[in-house]
């Protein structure tokens, strides 16, 4: 409940270095984390092939012309790569944006690369190589590299025209520009090359690929105005292309993201899509066209773990503890008034916290925000989670999601799961009840007066959403809470954070959060029809497993006459919005209204009806 955060530290912090390749030390010596997707194919003499598809929050590409590959591509953005008798080779891994795009490469945010590349064998076989980043723009198309590695081949001086030379990430690069007519994500045509060649090779680092992008400008070069890729690459082939080259290389520790400039980042790994794999031959960069994103997220039943490196923080008593994770988009925080206290965190969100003789304590991991926008302006932010607890959290406890608003200041709570549930003693004046992700909230909001806040003492209200029945995974949809807060004269302010949080009020216990997610801007993959735990308490919000589009959404099926219950709630576009109740005698417009606040044509959906609603 309480918090203090303080604005000296935060400054301190980011003044201390937590901005991106903070942490080299530990990326690397970081070992592959995480699920492994294994590609292997061979390719007859003269011929070529790749492979696509997705992997966790990246994107991932193997591709050779002549002779065989295998590369294990994880989870955690890290991958290994081996080959033989090949005249060309690429493996890669990172952010996928699509065919055409649309995504201006100085426009999609700060992208950074952190990456450790443990092994690049010294193979006499190889005649040229390339290690660091690779990607393709269209409109114009251009393919695009920036080398901090060429493993055992000399450094590279058949890359075209120099551009002049440019000093960022604490060396100097030289720009070269060429014309290339081959084989490219568009087909056999001509195109143009840009480079970034690192003056010294170096096996582990940070790479601010956007202010290459800057400098290209700056040198006069021409961008295409549409990015499809960002990748951490491996490349090695012989030319002339004879014998063919043999290798093995290793990324230990590889990952693309989109960064705010102070090392924290928003968003995960950009709008990556899945467009599946090919066996087919294909091109030097692609053997997809793109796609629409396909599946489903169930926090439930897939697997996660705590992935990639981890930090371990007993906090400071009376103040506040606070940083990025690591690379990724996520942002932690613990604070407590007196015991033994502490909270581990890992790259991929996921963290540990435990407590012993607390006053009150509080951790959390998930999205800092810069105050200057309303969740409308941030756009839908949702979690994804599967927790365990033990022990005692004292006289008042909340886990769930977490964060505050500012202008005005408000504390909120949204509550999925308890050691003892929080009472009318605790949450002040009941407001209403509302049902999304499968479940009936309960809405409170008390006053808190002269107490401790992100803006030091402060008068304030705090609001609360809390669920009938607790549950240990599953979904919330964290904006359609906010949406109906305001409905109900609630009024939120500009973003601080949005977090997923354990409080504990006394006793002494842990918290492992096993399978952490959050997103904001869009609502990403659709939700599994049922949860599939059998710890959750209640059922996780039922959704269709079909796609996204809205020809799947506007199949044929029957009018109903609209009754009592619940129903599935999607925009024209298809896209699951949530749950929403239908009383006896009630408008199910002025349902959606209250709900979702925006005017438009919905589909509700109970069962196997679906009607369009005017919502006016």
């Amino acid at each position: 409940m309480k918090n203090i955060s303080s604005a000296a530290k935060i400054g301190l912090v980011l003044s201390l270095g937590l901005a991106s390749g903070a942490f080299a030390q530990d990326f690397c010596n970081a070992s592959h984390s995480g699920t492994k997707k294994t590609v292997s194919f061979s390719v007859g003499a003269g011929a070529d092939k790749g492979e696509t598809g997705q992997i966790g929050d990246f994107h991932y590409e193997q591709w050779n012309k002549s002779g065989s590959a295998t590369t294990d591509f994880y989870t955690d953005g890290s991958f290994s790569c081996s080959f033989s008798n090949t005249d060309d080779f690429l493996c890669r891994e990172g952010l996928y944006y699509g065919m055409n795009s649309g995504k201006d490469p100085l426009a999609v945010g700060n992208l950074v690369a952190d990456y450790s590349m443990k092994t690049f064998t010294n193979d006499k076989s190889i005649s040229y190589a390339y290690a660091g980043i690779y990607g393709w723009m269209q409109n114009p198309l251009i393919e695009w590299y920036i080398v901090d590695n060429w493993g055992p081949a000399s450094r590279p001086n058949w890359l075209g025209t120099s551009q002049g030379k440019i000093t960022v990430d604490g060396a100097e690069y030289e720009i070269f520009t060429a014309d290339a007519n081959r084989a490219s994500i568009e087909g056999n045509k001509p195109f143009k090359q840009i480079y970034s060649l690192r003056s010294t090779a170096r096996k582990c680092g940070t790479i601010s690929i956007t202010e290459h992008f800057k400098a290209w400008k700056q040198k006069g070069i021409t961008l295409g105005s549409s990015l499809y890729e960002a990748k951490i690459l491996g490349e090695a082939g012989q030319y002339p292309e004879q014998q063919g080259a043999s290798g093995k290389i290793d990324f230990n520790y590889a990952k693309v993201y989109v960064s705010n400039g102070g090392g924290q980042t928003k968003s995960s790994s950009s709008t990556a899509v899945n467009p599946g794999s090919s066996s087919t031959a294909a091109p030097k960069s692609s053997s997809s066209k793109g796609g629409a994103v396909s599946g489903t997220i169930d926090a439930c039943k897939d697997e996660m773990g705590h992935q990639g490196s981890s930090k371990t923080t007993q906090g400071q008593n009376n103040s506040s503890v606070t940083g990025n994770v690591g690379s990724s988009p996520y942002h932690y925080e613990i604070w407590y008034q007196g015991g033994n206290n502490s909270m581990t965190y890992y790259d991929n969100g996921t963290y540990k916290a435990s407590w012993s003789n607390t006053g009150d304590f509080l951790a959390r991991v998930g999205f800092k925000y810069d105050e200057k926008q309303t969740y409308e302006q941030v756009g839908p932010i949702d979690a994804y989670f599967n927790w365990k607890k033990q022990g005692s959290a004292g006289g008042y406890n909340y886990i769930g999601i977490y964060g505050w608003t500012v202008d005005p200041l408000v504390e909120y709570y949204i509550v999925d799961d308890w050691f003892s549930k929080p009472g009318a003693n605790l949450l002040g004046q009941r407001k209403g009840e509302f049902t999304v992700d499968g479940d009936t909230y309960e809405i409170w909001q008390n006053t808190r007066v002269n107490k401790p806040s992100i803006k030091g003492d402060q008068t304030f209200p705090q609001f609360f959403s809390v669920r009938k029945s607790a549950r240990s995974c599953g979904h919330i949809d964290i904006t359609a809470h906010f949406k109906k807060w305001e409905s109900l004269g609630m009024k939120m302010g500009k973003m601080y954070e949005a977090k997923v949080l354990v409080e504990a009020g006394g006793g002494s216990g842990s918290f492992d959060v096993t399978y952490f997610k959050m997103t904001d801007k869009k609502h990403p993959l659709p939700q599994p029809e049922s949860s599939s735990s059998s710890e959750a308490k209640s059922s996780s919000s039922k959704t269709v497993k079909s796609s996204s589009s809205t020809t799947a959404i506007h199949a044929a099926v029957p009018r109903m006459e609209l009754k009592s219950g619940n129903f599935q709630v999607f925009d024209m576009q298809g896209r699951f919005l949530g749950i929403a109740k239908l009383e006896a005698g009630a408008s199910m417009a002025q349902v959606l209204k209250s709900n979702y606040k925006n005017s438009g044509i919905y589909m509700v959906k109970q069962g196997s009806f679906m009607q369009r609603v005017l919502v006016k």
